[in-house]
């Protein structure tokens, strides 16, 4: 691996002074001795222990009579207080989650005789040190709360999050789920695993790898007010798997989920309207199991998982390619068809999900431990990007990359993840840790069939059917791996300043590479009006029909991304007063390496092959982050808490998310028109039309490419030399209170103002060089009204702007000053939890969100071509500037075939709850509400010319228009049968139970044979039948 010397130094510094590392997956006891008046104790022995530890803990009382155990593993814990003349006093089951802080006092009676007094009771459950928002999943609720058994689902019951799809009983557990919070995009989302960032920077803010659930001791959620461990302020997805303890213990699952007990919830209204199939289950299976247990007692601890999930899921009007399934497609010939057999001609999207787990403890020597980890995750899937616009044979086969690319177990083969840490308790004041971890991230999208690399694929521009072959650059290997050292330190210094002080000190380094290779079969793409041109291919004999052609060149790009970072916070404990005081320091250099690509056959002329030596964007971000947070304890029993936080936030870097503006080994793609000659739906060179005979005429362009010098080893396009890191600032005020036993209500205020946005600036091209054009749909390409959510008049006359000269293929990487683009976020949660006792316990929340753009000082469309956002264009276009500044936020998401699904509910409610009836039968519920996303309905103009590309214009203001709301009760019933010491859990859960059918996306442009068509509805009402074993 190739690392700078200064890399290397700073990481050997982390290293030496063991100084903290990010999300960290652990809490802390913390608290203060007293005696009956009230005076303070100092010299009290607290001991600490509990089945996680290899030893017991120990802290003796400051002169402030306080003490601290910082960095405490999820578990649940004993804390003794011992002091010579004094009654014992022994605290039992405090339970520790990831991020919280109880504070367990105790009030020592003089005597005159050995005496213990013991006091059985939870942890608080208001944490007097949080200053911002989460929310912890325990074991008790991942395995009790109705789910889909993965992460993405947890999020899903988080309060404010909202996903861009409904998953019921798993259909959707193939693919990850995108989803965001508070205005916020995807790419600053973070994913922590034991202490360790793992999130995937090629795929910024994603998840590298699959799990399996029952690895899961814990997960918690950060989706505000996070301190200086997290970088961005995204939501934080922290996950705690299990481990060995003193005693041998283990669990083993089987859930299935069989079409056989699922219901129907399509409708002939819904049918008519282009759902002629469902999202059915066909089966889900899901087994496993874990174990673990002492190799030998207080010394040494192992641990390990299998798991696997087979998921075969239908897809909404994702047929077979047989002439009967085919016909499905017509309404008439779907509603005169039982839905039954409309659903068994549904092809199978596919996905096996398999991992392996293990995990070994060690304690060297008194105080110290040592930690090894692995976890092999493997994915295949037979049909991913599957939709009613992508038939089986233009979807791919998703597989872990061959060893042909790399050494198997470490770049390639099922994706590797290892960690190594050692942690070391100097004294009750001081501890430090050092890990050291590599994800081997790695997966092929390959074409459906290996026949098909040479095959064209074709493209419906109207509708955006593809066909014959994989679109357009979908075809991929990726290799990803990273490389990453933390280290910690926390230090607890009572009676200083006023105070007690614990500092929480760190950094980490971070390399991560990027290697992308795609590949579009038969090197171009025949891009036809409509279905008709395809069908007909004498309709394209002409330049007049506008049938179009694409042609393209491989991408090679490999890129590096070095990030360093170093932080510090100190928490001031006074009296019922806590103050935070954090700053965090961020540095981000990414760097294109060398690599090259071969000519395009068709015309090596205008796509020829490129050896590139590498190049450095000459960008470093250094960004330091101030966080400010404080709490305070109203009546001084930790009962009702007021709290603040401020805290500024840098954009997440992407591998290769700089570099890309100067690297020309990208994917190509140049749009010209087409004339098919011969009338074979297929492009040969002689059939490409280059207006005027200059190849810098193109109709569109994607990707670095100079018509000047089209073969060139370098870019002419460049990037800003003072380019800024986008920037986040928030600022949170609520209020916390207990109600009864365990049980405790919140409230929060939160405003985020988003700013500082990057974009890609077209050289020579402003706001000003856009003529308005006035276009009319004509009536044979716009629907009639169908009585039922299409209405006459969709398709008015609209006007777009198109480029008065030519547009450059050059691009500069820039910043929009805050007045050109910015989001402002206010938004109000109030939750509700109960811990387990008297039988119950609940989560519920409510959230109020409204994130608005401002681009007064721009007269284009700021919100289009920002790399942060999906829409694609010209930032210079003024096109659809009226429907986007002073509406609401949303972000285009798509994945695995589900597009069209814009995220934004300006209200979320959720709630879960368990209740334990009479004779040990457990029941529980999820209830998920939301308000509909918008639906951004729009008119596609026709090809503008100078290289304007084809606008969609929007009909309404974002927002103005959406889907309606979302309501979704899941169920869950279980009996636990106890044999002996091991404990049968048989279990039903009910998905969907209301047999709900509500929209998810549909087809928005208006001006096409597919308009309003039903994209992705809810899947029907379902049974699991599973039994989980514990022993």
């Amino acid at each position: 691996m190739r690392v700078r010397p200064i890399v290397v130094a700073i990481a050997a510094f982390l290293a030496a002074t063991a100084i903290a590392s990010a999300q960290q997956p652990t809490g802390e006891i913390f608290g203060k001795a007293t005696d009956q008046s009230g005076a303070v104790l100092p010299g009290v022995t607290v001991t600490l222990t509990s089945p996680i530890l290899l030893e017991p803990l120990t802290a003796v009382t400051s002169e402030t009579g306080t003490y601290q155990f910082p960095r405490l593993e999820v578990a649940d814990y004993t804390v003794k207080f011992e002091l010579t003349g004094f009654k014992t006093v022994i605290n039992e089951g405090i339970h520790i989650t990831a991020g919280s802080a109880a504070q367990i006092n105790a009030q020592l009676g003089v005597s005159t005789v050995q005496e213990t007094i013991t006091v059985t009771g939870a942890s608080p459950v208001v944490d007097t040190k949080q200053t911002g928002t989460k929310q912890t999943f325990t074991n008790e609720l991942l395995q009790s709360i109705p789910s889909a058994r993965d992460p993405w689902v947890i999020l899903q019951q988080t309060a404010g999050v909202a996903m861009d799809r409904e998953n019921i009983g798993g259909n959707m557990s193939g693919q990850q789920s995108n989803y965001v919070s508070r205005g916020g995009v995807p790419t600053n989302n973070k994913w922590t695993l034991d202490g360790v960032d793992i999130t995937d920077l090629s795929a910024t803010g994603s998840s590298p790898t699959y799990y399996d659930f029952d690895m899961f001791e814990e997960m918690t959620i950060n989706t505000g007010g996070v301190d200086v461990t997290q970088q961005t302020g995204g939501v934080g997805i922290n996950l705690i798997t299990k481990s060995g303890s003193d005693r041998f213990r283990g669990s083993g699952r089987f859930y299935d989920t069989n079409k056989k007990a699922e219901s129907n919830n399509i409708t002939d209204a819904l049918r008519s309207q282009g759902a002629s199939s469902g999202n059915p289950i066909q089966d889900i299976k899901d087994y496993g199991t874990e174990i673990g247990g002492p190799i030998k007692k207080g010394r040494a601890w192992v641990w390990g998982a299998f798991g696997k999930q087979l998921i075969d899921v239908g897809v909404i009007n994702f047929y077979q390619p047989t002439s009967a399934c085919q016909a499905l497609k017509t309404t008439s010939v779907a509603l005169a068809t039982p839905i039954n057999q409309v659903n068994d001609c549904l092809n199978t999207d596919e996905t096996l999900l398999q991992t392996e787990n293990f995990k070994g403890e060690v304690q060297l020597f008194k105080g110290n431990k040592l930690t090894a980890y692995t976890l092999y995750s493997k994915k295949v899937r037979n049909a991913r990007n599957a939709s009613d616009l992508t038939p089986i044979e233009s979807t791919v086969r998703q597989a872990a990359v061959s060893s042909i690319y790399g050494k198997t177990g470490w770049i390639t083969g099922p994706t590797p993840t290892y960690k190594f840490g050692d942690q070391y308790v100097v004294s009750d004041r001081l501890l430090v840790d050092v890990q050291y971890a590599h994800v081997g991230n790695n997966f092929i999208l390959d074409f459906h069939e290996d026949g098909l690399r040479d095959v064209q694929p074709t493209f419906i521009i109207s509708t955006s059917l593809n066909g014959r072959s994989t679109p357009d650059g979908n075809q991929s290997v990726n290799i990803r791996p990273v490389n990453s050292v933390t280290a910690n330190a926390n230090y607890f210094l009572p009676g200083i300043a006023g105070g007690d002080h614990s500092f929480k000190i760190g950094g980490y380094w971070r390399d991560n590479d990027g290697k992308n290779l795609t590949h579009t079969g038969g090197n171009a793409v025949a891009r036809f009006p409509t279905s008709a041109e395809l069908v007909n291919p004498n309709d394209c004999a002409t330049q007049a029909v506008g049938c179009q052609m694409q042609l393209t060149r491989d991408g090679g790009t490999e890129y590096r991304l070095t990030n360093v970072s170093l932080y510090g916070q100190d928490t001031v404990t006074h009296g019922r007063a806590t103050l935070q005081l954090g700053v965090r320091y961020d540095y981000n250099h990414d760097q294109a390496l060398a690599s090259s690509v071969s000519a395009n056959p068709l015309r090596p002329d205008i796509l020829p092959a490129v050896a590139f030596a590498g190049a450095d964007p000459g960008v470093k971000f250094q960004n330091f982050s101030p966080r400010l947070g404080f709490t305070y304890d109203l009546q001084g029993d930790g009962k009702t808490l007021v709290r603040g936080n401020y805290a500024s936030y840098w954009g997440q870097v992407g591998t290769g998310s700089i570099a890309q503006y100067v690297n020309p080994v990208t994917r190509v793609s140049i749009r010209y028109p087409w004339v098919d000659t011969n009338h074979d739906t297929v492009v040969q060179s002689g059939e490409i039309i280059i207006p005027n005979n200059n190849i810098a005429n193109f109709l569109a362009l994607t990707g670095n490419w100079n018509p000047a010098a089209p073969g060139s080893p370098t870019v002419s396009n460049t990037v800003d030399p003072n380019l800024k890191n986008d920037r986040t600032d928030e600022i949170i005020a609520g209020v916390d209170r207990e109600v009864g036993l365990g049980f405790a209500v919140g409230a929060s205020y939160i405003w985020r103002r988003y700013a500082n946005f990057l974009y890609t600036q077209t050289i020579g091209l402003t706001p000003a060089d856009y003529a308005a054009v006035s276009f009319a749909p004509p009536a044979s390409a716009c629907p009639s009204a169908d009585g039922q959510r299409i209405s006459a008049g969709n398709c008015p006359t609209v006007t777009y702007y198109q480029p008065l000269f030519q547009v450059s293929s050059l691009t500069n990487l820039t910043n929009f000053t805050n007045d050109q683009y910015n989001r402002s976020y206010n938004g109000f949660e109030v939750t509700a939890r109960k811990r387990m006792s008297n039988h119950w316990l609940m989560n519920t929340s409510v959230a109020y969100n409204s994130t608005i753009v401002h681009m007064d000082g721009w007269a284009g469309d700021s919100a289009t071509g920002l790399p942060t956002s999906n829409l694609t264009g010209f930032p210079e276009d003024p096109t659809n500037r009226d429907t986007r500044n002073g509406f609401q936020y949303d972000y285009l998401t798509s994945g695995s075939g589900l597009g069209n699904v814009y995220i934004n509910a300006k209200w979320l409610f959720k709630l879960s709850g368990l209740y334990n009836l009479p004779a040990d039968v457990n029941v529980s519920a999820f209830f998920n509400a939301r308000q509909g996303y918008p639906e951004e309905f729009g008119i596609q103009g026709p090809s503008r010319i100078n290289g304007g590309g084809i606008p969609t214009i929007l009909l309404n203001g974002v927002g103005d228009t959406r889907l309606p709301n979302y309501y979704n009760l899941d169920f869950h019933i279980d009996r636990p049968i106890k044999v002996g010491t091991v404990r049968f859990v048989p279990q039903m859960d009910v998905f969907n139970l209301g047999n709900n059918n509500t929209i998810q996306a549909v087809r928005v442009t208006q001006n096409a044979a597919n308009a309003n068509q039903i994209q992705a509805i809810t899947a029907p009402r379902v049974a699991r039948f599973g039994v989980r074993v514990n022993w």
